[in-house]
């Protein structure tokens, strides 16, 4: 379904005339996200954009929107969280000349609008769409799928592949500390072969290739990772064991793990992840494919509007 709304007449000069957005959407959201979204629309029709609304259906949908989305769209909006991101992203990434792309947060998890410091305000939000600065990102790609927060396997990959999306839907980001529990209490032992840049070698229970310094919203793995920087930040959890497992969520939530001799951070270009062929692993969140892994970066940098 397409909704156009058309530009507004605006009292004010502007320096620029207004982005042509679309904005992609998913119908399925809560009440209390919807009235967010109508009221960033308000705003945008205030600020002299022109608007249209494309909501998807099914998986795949937000993907195929930003590849086929036509030359006159300045900007492809995602109204939704990371997964939805992430769809937009690698549609837009298999374009030459792709447009830019925008954020309206109102998904479960919007890590990577607080890694960009996308505003919440309606009317602030709408003011950057419609006329604000856009900079460079450099997206990851693992197995041909990009990603624009992380590629994870062992102890999270399982989590994310495993949590139930009804319960996800009912409870939110708790469902993903539920599975935690699970996957915590079964301790099933899993060593992973890490090959950075074609030359060092590790093994490792867990792996967290980062392009965002968040992970989870709220806490850092890789301190160092940026998405406006070239590079990956290989996250190795060195030992297995419900013990370590703990340390680690615990060193992570006070925000000590960079301190701790079991783990390490390693700048790369190019990862290469065996040890279990089929084993899943996670894209920014979501079930994101299988090992082995290839990972490097993106085949060319993506523009977003963010401050």
């Amino acid at each position: 379904m397409i909704w156009t709304k058309g530009s507004a007449a605006v009292s004010e000069p502007r320096a620029s005339p207004a982005r042509r957005l679309l904005v992609i959407f998913n119908p399925a959201a809560g009440r209390s996200q919807r009235r967010r979204l109508a009221a960033v629309l308000d705003e945008l029709e205030r600020q002299g954009a022109t608007v249209t609304l494309r909501e998807t259906a099914r998986a795949g949908d937000a993907e195929c929107a930003a590849r086929s989305c036509g030359p006159d769209i300045g900007a492809v909006v995602v109204a939704g969280g990371d997964g939805t991101i992430n769809e937009a992203i690698n549609g837009l990434m298999a374009r030459e000349n792709p447009p830019a792309l925008g954020i309206i947060p109102i998904g479960t998890t919007n890590v990577l609008s607080r890694d960009l410091r996308i505003p919440q305000q309606a009317e602030a939000l709408a003011q950057l769409l419609a006329h604000g600065a856009a900079r460079t990102i450099y997206v990851g790609r693992a197995n041909g799928r990009h990603f624009s927060l992380m590629c994870g396997v062992g102890m999270d990959a399982h989590i994310v592949s495993r949590t139930s999306l009804r319960l996800k839907k009912r409870i939110g980001k708790l469902a993903y500390v539920v599975q935690g529990f699970r996957e915590l209490v079964a301790n099933v032992p899993r060593r992973y072969r890490v090959e950075i840049d074609e030359a060092e070698v590790l093994e490792a229970s867990s792996v967290i290739v980062a392009k965002s310094r968040l992970y989870g919203g709220e806490f850092q793995l890789a301190p160092q990772a940026a998405v406006g920087r070239p590079e990956l930040q290989v996250c190795l959890f060195l030992r297995g064991g419900r013990f370590s497992t703990l340390a680690y969520i615990v060193g992570m939530v006070m925000g000590h793990l960079n301190r701790m001799p079991d783990y390490r951070t390693v700048a790369a270009q190019t990862v290469r992840i065996t040890g279990h062929d089929g084993e899943p692993a996670q894209l920014d969140g979501d079930p994101g494919g299988c090992l082995p892994l290839e990972i490097g970066l993106g085949e060319h940098p993506l523009t977003v509007i963010a401050p």
